[in-house]
């Protein structure tokens, strides 16, 4: 059942741009992107809330969605405390999408809404197929959405 979730406001990540060109989003496809993602924080921040499903419930504009639960339930605990919500409003629920998570800040009661990066659907949770249902490909692909959302970049050599 979803859940009103009541935020501070909306900040983007500083390594936003850098983790969404990982993932093939570079500067020109995120700006043709730029309204549906203002559009989303205002919404967001107008109403210092947002709505959070799991399950069961049907994708509407503006709620975001706990990646570390599947469609039917399970836990994948790759996703704890990430977030993702389709970037545009349409009913063809096209990708791309946003992961999101909420970040605790000293002195704000509620939390900061994080506007983490620019993905798609199979780049976050595996194609679909055989790759998607096997462990080793989602625990690789997990990890290199962990590595770039801490920093660590594919051509860093620490």
């Amino acid at each position: 059942m979803a859940r009103r979730k009541r935020i501070a406001h909306v900040e983007t990540s500083a390594l936003f741009q850098a983790i969404s060109n990982e993932y093939g989003f570079d500067s020109e496809v995120v700006l043709s992107y730029y309204q549906d993602i203002d559009d989303l924080q205002q919404l967001w921040e107008k109403n210092h809330e947002v709505w959070v499903y799991s399950q069961g419930e049907k994708h509407q504009y503006g709620w975001v969605k706990e990646s570390h639960i599947k469609g039917d339930g399970t836990l994948v605990s790759f996703y704890i405390g990430l977030h993702h919500t389709r970037v545009m409003d349409d009913d063809e629920e096209n990708d791309p999408l946003l992961v999101i998570s909420f970040e605790e800040r000293q002195g704000l009661v509620d939390p900061v809404l994080m506007i983490l990066t620019m993905i798609d659907h199979a780049d976050m949770f595996g194609a679909l197929g055989p790759a998607k249902h096997n462990m080793q490909q989602m625990r690789l692909i997990n990890q290199k959405l962990d590595n770039l959302l801490k920093g660590k970049f594919s051509d860093d050599k620490s």
